[in-house]
Order: C-alpha cells, then structure tokens, then sequence
C-alpha cells in the first residue's frame, strides 16, 4: 500500500462508481434481475443460477478424499501434531529451563486449544486425568506460555510444514490469508528452523 492513500481511495472510488452505472445500466435487459414488492416493501429479487449435475467423477473423488480424512477431535489432531514435531520442547519452565512433568504434551495443547478458541480451560478440564486438573492447567499456562516460547513453537510448525510437498505446492508462501484478508509478505522459503523464525516474526509484525 502506499504511504500516501488518496491516490489509491480515489482510483477504488471511481472503479465503484463506475461499476455501480455499469450494473444500474444493464437492469432494464436483465431477466435475472427484478424488483417485487414483499410485505409492502419494494424488494431487489435475484434469480438462482441454474444448479449443475456434478460429474461422476467429482462424486468419486469426494468419496476417496472423504475416506482419506477421518472426522476426529481438534485436541486429538492437535496432540498428534505435537507429538511428530516435538512441539512441547519449544516450551521451556519460566524459572526452570529443562524443568519437565509428566504428560506435559497433554496439559499444552489442552491450554494452547482454550487460548486459540477463547473458551477458557473449562472445557479442558478433566479432575480423573492430572494432566487435565485446573491447578495443573493454570500452572502451565503461567510457567510456559510466553511470547519466546510460542515465536519457537510457531518457527517449529513452519519448519515442519515447509517439507510437505503439499504445501510447496500451494505456493511459495509469499501470500496469506486470514480472516477472508489477503496478505502478500516478503520473503523466502523456510528452510530450516532459523529462517522459519525470521519468517514468523516478520508476518507477526505485519
């Protein structure tokens, strides 16, 4: 974008407007196009596009994706993700750098999973697995969530997706989007564990 937006909202203005008389134009001749009146209001109606017939071969190969994608729990993808990518060791003890307890992997994603989705660790909380007590849950949340530990765990992630030929595939991750956003970045491919920081920080500040 430049640094000076007049330019730019006069050229988006003019392109609206002159879309906006395009389609105004056309209304009298077009038959998808009509106004009713609805409950004594006058309302814009718009023909549907005729459906189309999906092809055999479409139907095949929404089964065999299908079949390739079964339905789980978020926590579980996110617990099997962890495990291939050693995610827990991004995160270090506040105090104790190498400090470990038990199922540590389980007590992380259960408060990674609340932070992402804003609800709270009580939907985690499970009083018969200690991993998933309250007491244990805030603690982690307190001793390993910090801004350097989630930027290494985030560099992990970009690591480790950047060797799936899937993911080359969808480009060179250039562009991304978020919320319907489009976001074109700056930069390379990750290649290792280093440069996936560099990545990450640079689309954070962004």
């Amino acid at each position: 974008m430049p640094p000076d937006p007049k330019n730019l909202l006069d050229a988006l203005t003019g392109e609206l407007d002159r879309t906006y008389r395009e389609v105004a134009q056309r209304f009298p001749n077009n038959p998808a196009v009509r106004f009713e009146t609805v409950d004594g209001k006058e309302e814009l109606i718009l023909t549907p596009l005729d459906r189309l017939d999906e092809p055999p071969s479409l139907l095949q190969l929404r089964a065999e994706v299908s079949a390739r994608l079964p339905r789980i729990d978020l926590p579980e993808l996110l617990l099997e993700i962890a495990i291939k990518t050693n995610l827990a060791d991004a995160f270090t003890h506040l105090t104790e750098r190498k400090a470990r307890v038990a199922d540590l992997n389980t007590s992380l994603c259960a408060v990674l999973m609340a932070e992402a989705c804003n609800t709270g660790p009580e939907p985690f909380i499970r009083y018969d697995i200690p991993a998933l007590r309250r007491d244990r849950l805030s603690w982690v949340k307190q001793n390993y969530l910090r801004d350097d530990t989630l930027t290494e765990a985030n560099a992990r992630l970009v690591a480790a997706q950047n060797k799936l030929a899937l993911a080359h595939a969808w480009g060179g991750g250039e562009v991304a989007s978020a919320d319907g956003m489009r976001l074109v970045v700056p930069g390379t491919r990750t290649t290792n564990r280093t440069e996936a920081h560099t990545d990450y920080d640079r689309h954070r500040r962004l």
